[in-house]
């Protein structure tokens, strides 16, 4: 009855990855550790599509060591995008690493274990990049009303910046009556809201609206959610069906990466500027409540000031409600990361700055609209900074902060917007 502790860095791909393994383990008899310190088995799940991500991941490895040598039997494992991309190496990055489990070897992490803890040999599985996940899916989940569904795993778009493509494999979809099956069991377990995850879910095999379809009409489900949606498949057949589908929520995340269209070219994106910005238009007529938020990278490769203006530009015209914002980082073996990165990094910073200033604006600007206004929220649990307060989310993927006890939670409230600030809505009951 070993205990396992798994710690997860990194996208909502990665947590799904680290609920379906710790699920594994449980099902395999392992028990879950509160604590690293209570634990037998360590295990951390990590991102690599950042590059600092992959250096918090190495630093908390490191912090291991006068535990590993008071507890020698502490096994030690390194799993997700990380352990894909380096492979054996992550054993001489890490020497306190006992094993390394790539993105397709999930699976096998119950057995690995077993003969680490049998044999004590030092293990690398990250051969089965390409294979197609089992589905045997156990009954864990992180949470009790929400839960990520996968309805796919890898990536064919191959942006230059990107390392997706080669530590995830080649897109492949779920069979629809997996996802049906799964989403099916989750809604008799009383989960109400599902977010449907893939590389580019706009891709899906059996076509993305026609599964939304499928997915909408099982009871019990009240919120369907989904992300990543690539701008080169995005269209106006899937805004109609998010306006269609009473249970889609009306939230669109959409990557711009950049407003300039040379750098755009240079990432590979498939996509111009006109283009993006026409999805943009498309989007708002069909949903016009409807929020949009985006992926924006500053200081790629050769970006120059007008380049950068461009950027600024086409968020000023999209008026995003949010943004997710980085420096650009070269992901070895991405094929940028040959490109000679000659902006300096503190014009990175001085343009990160901009974008999330501009963005903290827009935002802002975007939730003063809702003040006064009376949404549908559904109450995640109690707040981080006060926990007297409740938080939850509307359909727009907005935060939502107000009064109320603890029997709210996982109940659909009307709540009464007083108040906004660029991050979160404040209001009461009503």
């Amino acid at each position: 009855m070993k205990k396992i502790f798994l710690k997860t860095f990194g996208c909502q791909m990665n947590l799904r990855d680290s609920e379906f393994v710790m699920g594994l383990l449980l099902d395999k008899g392992f028990r879950k550790a509160d604590s690293i310190e209570a634990a037998d088995v360590v295990i951390f799940n990590s991102c690599s599509v950042r590059k600092h991500a992959e250096e918090r991941l190495f630093s908390n490895i490191g912090d291991l060591a006068g535990l590993k040598k008071n507890r020698p039997g502490l096994i030690i494992g390194l799993m997700g995008c990380t352990a894909q991309s380096y492979k054996d190496q992550a054993l001489e990055r890490a020497p306190l690493l006992d094993f390394v489990c790539g993105t397709g070897n999930e699976s096998d992490l119950p057995k690995l274990i077993s003969d680490i803890l049998k044999d004590g040999c030092r293990i690398v599985a990250a051969d089965k990049i390409n294979a197609k996940k089992i589905e045997v899916l156990p009954a864990y989940r992180t949470g009790a009303f929400k839960s990520f569904v996968s309805i796919g795993e890898g990536c064919d778009n191959f942006c230059s910046y990107c390392i997706v493509p080669y530590v995830r494999g080649r897109e492949r979809s779920r069979d629809a009556r997996d996802i049906i099956r799964e989403v099916e069991d989750l809604a008799r377990r009383g989960f109400k809201e599902i977010t449907l995850l893939g590389q580019n879910v706009n891709s899906y095999s059996g076509g993305f609206a026609k599964l939304l379809g499928k997915l909408n009409s099982i009871k019990g489900i009240e919120r369907i959610r989904f992300m990543t949606s690539h701008p080169k498949d995005a269209s106006i057949e899937l805004f109609k069906a998010m306006r269609d589908l009473d249970k889609v929520c009306e939230h669109l995340h959409l990557p711009l990466q950049s407003g300039s269209d040379r750098i755009l070219k240079l990432m590979n994106r498939k996509y111009t500027r006109e283009k993006y910005l026409k999805l943009v238009e498309g989007y708002r007529e069909i949903l016009p409540g409807g929020s949009l938020t985006t992926d924006i990278i500053a200081g790629f490769p050769s970006e120059t000031e007008k380049d950068f203006k461009d950027t600024v530009k086409v968020m000023e015209e999209a008026r995003f409600d949010s943004a997710f914002t980085f420096k650009y980082s070269a992901r070895p073996p991405a094929k940028a990361s040959r490109l000679k990165d000659n902006v300096s990094d503190a014009i990175k910073e001085k343009r990160l700055k901009t974008i999330i200033d501009l963005q903290c604006r827009i935002s802002e600007e975007n939730n003063r609209a809702l003040a006064g206004r009376t949404v549908e929220v559904l109450v995640d649990g109690h707040g981080s900074k006060d926990p007297r307060k409740l938080t939850g989310r509307t359909r727009t993927n907005k935060v939502v902060v107000f009064n109320g006890s603890a029997d709210f939670i996982g109940k659909i409230v009307n709540v009464r917007i007083g108040s906004v600030t660029s991050y979160a809505l404040r209001g009461r009951i009503v």
